[in-house]
């Protein structure tokens, strides 16, 4: 997983023109921030874990973002002159929305086990 985020860093980079400053670091900050997630946290059922949803909310945002503006879809590079502001603020909205899978994803958890715990409780047939 670490080859991914750091595959992604680089894409990052060379998407951004391969010009090393911190303005590069600062969009590479998201990937960064997951991978340390990542590396520090112990995964018991990769797939169910709420920080592993995080984790790929926030590269999938991050991946379609850049591609959005590297390949210029829909003119979203070069059809208003303050379109790269986004550069700014997308790490910020990047990281929220992970922040906003994993509550999500905890949420679907909690209520998943509430429901289970109802039916066993009840009698009828848990899955």
């Amino acid at each position: 997983m670490n080859l991914i985020f750091l595959m992604l860093s680089l894409l990052t980079f060379v998407a951004m023109g391969s010009d090393a400053n911190l303005f590069v670091l600062w969009n590479i900050a998201p990937i960064i921030l997951v991978a340390i997630v990542f590396n520090i946290t112990v995964f018991k059922g990769f797939l169910k874990s709420s920080a592993f949803h995080m984790i790929v909310g926030t590269i999938l945002l991050h991946s379609y973002f850049h591609s959005v503006m590297y390949f210029d879809i829909g003119k979203a590079a070069t059809g208003s002159s303050t379109s790269a502001l986004v550069y700014i603020y997308f790490p910020i909205y990047s990281v929220f929305f992970g922040g906003v899978v994993y509550l999500l994803s905890k949420s679907m958890k909690w209520v998943w086990v509430k429901v289970r715990n109802l039916t066993s409780d009840c009698g009828l047939p848990s899955s």
